[in-house]
């Protein structure tokens, strides 16, 4: 089974020459590429999709030398400033550069905008045209937001990351903000990441109270619009690189091999192109 991850990060441990943010502290986890191939080959990883970390910001210098480096590996995913002057011309040059996808932040949004504001709308819609991902870094207070945009623009294909970051309650008992994760399955260009297991769980490895999660959103969504991320290089601390992919065989009931074989790569193939081809 070809196995892609649909959500990780890679940054350098050297500003000298890949300045980080101003003011973003250093980070403490290795994230630099060889290390991540390391891991990608112990756990039979094919490929994965580079979402641009916020410790090097718009600088994407980094990123770009390892998709230079590495093509048959990795496909990225940009982060444009919703500030600049032209942000549309920002995202046409990193497409043009070969990214398949722009994440939006509203946390780097003005607050005077909202995320489906001009800036939000035109970029969503700009996304569209050109063909390429939307990734929605965002929790429930934005949710309306992405309706609007997926009402207005539904050429557009979008992927809500990390569960919408919902989190399960201790006691099962239902979760207003996941049940509105469900009905959004209604657009049929929204996708959902199952990534960030040990944030959204209460519980540890294999992190069972999203079991049920998993299953309601394979019912709603399909699973060819779910698909599987580490988020590396969190990941590694929290559980190990290779016991991150380890939780979708743990699943109970167990996916059914069709499901999973699409969750774990076919779904991300199918947005982003093939890896290694």
């Amino acid at each position: 089974m070809k196995k892609i991850d649909s959500h990780l990060h890679v940054w350098s441990h050297d500003p000298e020459n890949y300045p980080y943010r101003h003011g973003q502290d250093p980070p403490k986890a290795r994230g630099d590429a060889e290390f991540l191939l390391e891991l990608m080959d112990d756990a039979a990883v094919a490929g994965s999709l580079i979402v641009q970390p916020i410790y090097h910001g718009f600088d994407h210098a980094y990123v770009d030398e390892t998709l230079r480096h590495w093509p048959d590996r990795f496909i990225g995913m940009c982060l444009v400033n919703p500030r600049d002057h032209d942000p549309v011309a920002m995202l046409e040059g990193l497409v043009d550069s070969g990214y398949r996808g722009v994440r939006f932040n509203p946390a780097l949004w003005s607050p005077q905008e909202p995320m489906d504001g001009d800036v939000g709308r035109s970029l969503y819609s700009r996304a569209g045209e050109l063909d390429i991902t939307v990734g929605f870094l965002v929790g429930p207070s934005h949710y309306d937001a992405i309706e609007a945009l997926a009402d207005e623009f539904p050429r557009t294909r979008a992927i809500v990351d990390h569960f919408g970051h919902c989190v399960p309650v201790s006691d099962g008992s239902p979760v207003p903000e996941f049940d509105r994760l469900i009905s959004m399955s209604r657009h049929p260009n929204l996708y959902v990441k199952l990534s960030e297991f040990p944030r959204a769980s209460n519980n540890n490895f294999p992190y069972t109270d999203l079991f049920g999660w998993v299953h309601r959103l394979i019912d709603s969504y399909s699973a060819d619009r779910l698909m599987w991320g580490t988020d590396f290089p969190f990941i590694v601390e929290q559980v190990g690189y290779s016991r991150g992919w380890e939780i979708a065989d743990l699943i109970e009931p167990a996916i059914d091999p069709v499901s999973l074989k699409k969750i774990l790569g076919g779904t991300c193939e199918s947005l982003f192109g093939t890896w290694g081809g």
